[in-house]
């Protein structure tokens, strides 16, 4: 009597088991399908167990085995405890259904495939507004610009930031990306370049075997023996200053009253220097700037002296050259300025005027109208090439002030020149220079208004003593020999000059 009373616990515990709470649903599908299978017997079914529930309770186990045939057991379905997935929403089903939206993209893979692309978007009802291209990125590269809409990405219709990430998400690196956007009223479509091909494969000096590398040596030895023997026959492109040649300098802005020892001082030359005595070229024209170093600066006495030397000239139009050049004169309208026989400048302690306290400047040492005149105490050379040096008509002038304005007197006609062939004499005045009245030129600009490239023209007009201004038209860089015109050989083309 135990082993049938044990039997029908366990099979209790069984069935308790296999039907918990909250698993209706398992036990239902259990039911189910054994009523699946006593159903094609076409057969009433007998209740199983026809005596009282107590009964029923003592031999469950030899009812089940008279009522489920064997084959029956063997398919029985296991016993599993289903869950219910949540529901998906709506938004979230969109974006699966659509067909650029890479599986599993999340907010921050968008955000980093827009930082990729380089691009910063904005959601538009047709397309999507492009804010800002980074520089150097694929956007830029595509030729993506601010203020399009992008309307097309990768051939996928975009109209948000979320849209334009998964169409660079699912881009395929191996093809060329390419767009299409609305710019101001027109449809422009954009594609990115080929990739650039690889560089051919070029041998190098590694590459070199033992025998190529010797005959390369032995022509570069000849090379190199030709060069020198070319460069020991060309004659050398440079232009020589001698000593004790003068050049004249200003200071645009003036010398200010607290220049000190050590500093650095910048003028600015007014006139120009020519290569020889028959000043057919300028080697240093006029506004090229001239450095010089305070060696000494002093004050005894109301007066201020200052000890410059002149050490770099920049050529205007050219290149910095080494100078050595010390004060001989000073001119100009301001008061006690002068220059001692050994080159130190002496000039009165600066008095600050009304005009002066108007401006609210700097009291300034020497003013900006002050000329110097300065000396080479070495030569100085130069070396440029022959485009740098300007030509001249043949004639040189200086400064004449008059009633009727500023005028340029010329002092020098080299024989042989334009200037010469053209009828002009030392002591005409020019009043014009190549349409420009000389009253508002300074003697840098007239110097430069005349000196041009060589064989070019320019016209004059002459005020001749006792007669009516007339105009001429000069030529620069030649010279006429029995009615032949003849180019004047540059500076540094001794070969040439007889």
């Amino acid at each position: 009597m135990r082993m049938p009373t044990l039997r029908c616990a366990l099979l209790c515990l069984s069935l308790l088991w296999a039907a918990q709470p909250g698993d209706i649903s398992a036990a239902n599908t259990i039911d189910g399908a054994a009523s699946a299978a006593v159903a094609p017997a076409k057969k009433k079914a007998k209740p199983v167990f026809a005596g009282p529930a107590k009964s029923r309770h003592k031999h469950p186990a030899r009812a089940t085995r008279k009522t489920a045939p064997p084959q029956q057991r063997k398919v029985r379905p296991p016993v599993k405890v289903l869950t219910q997935a949540p529901a998906v929403p709506a938004a979230a089903q969109t974006e699966a259904a659509s067909p650029q939206t890479p599986a599993g993209a999340a907010p921050a893979s968008r955000h980093a495939a827009l930082a990729a692309l380089g691009v910063s978007l904005r959601e538009g009802e047709d397309s999507a507004a492009i804010l800002e291209i980074l520089p150097g990125s694929q956007a830029a590269a595509l030729g993506l610009a601010p203020r399009d809409r992008l309307v097309f990405l990768n051939a996928y219709p975009v109209r948000s930031p979320a849209e334009s990430a998964d169409a660079w998400l699912g881009w395929n690196p191996n093809l060329r990306p390419w767009a299409v956007v609305l710019r101001g009223l027109s449809t422009v479509p954009l594609q990115s370049q080929h990739p650039d091909e690889e560089p051919a494969f070029k041998r190098g000096p590694k590459d070199l075997s033992a025998q190529e590398a010797q005959l390369q040596a032995v022509r570069l030895g000849r090379v190199f023996q030709s060069a020198q023997a070319e460069f020991a026959q060309a004659p050398p492109m440079q232009v020589s200053i001698p000593t004790g040649q003068v050049l004249w300098i200003r200071f645009p802005a003036g010398i200010p009253e607290t220049v000190a020892t050590g500093d650095i001082l910048e003028g600015e030359a007014t006139m120009a220097v020519a290569s020889d005595a028959n000043l057919d070229f300028l080697c240093l024209p006029p506004r090229s700037s001239v450095s010089g170093k305070v060696l000494q600066a002093a004050a005894s006495a109301g007066t201020r002296t200052l000890r410059i030397h002149f050490f770099k000239a920049a050529l205007a139009g050219g290149h910095v050259i080494p100078i050595s050049a010390r004060l001989a004169d000073a001119a100009g309208e301001q008061r006690m300025v002068k220059v001692s026989p050994g080159g130190t400048l002496v000039v009165g302690e600066p008095v600050v005027t009304a005009a002066q306290k108007k401006r609210k400047g700097p009291a300034v040492l020497l003013e900006p109208a002050v000329r110097l005149r300065l000396e080479l105490a070495e030569p100085a050379a130069i070396t440029e090439p022959p485009q740098f040096y300007a030509a001249g008509p043949g004639l040189w002038i200086r400064t004449k002030e008059t009633e009727a304005g500023r005028q340029f007197e010329l002092t020098h006609v080299i024989p042989g020149r334009s200037a010469e062939k053209a009828g002009l004499r030392v002591g005409d005045v020019l009043t014009a220079i190549a349409g420009r009245s000389t009253a508002k030129l300074e003697f840098g600009d007239a110097l430069a208004a005349l000196y041009g490239a060589p064989g070019s023209r320019l016209k004059v007009t002459v005020q001749k003593p006792a007669a009516k201004a007339e105009t001429f038209e000069l030529k620069r860089g030649v010279s006429y020999k029995d009615g032949v015109e003849t180019p004047v050989p540059l500076p540094f083309d001794t070969a040439r000059k007889t």
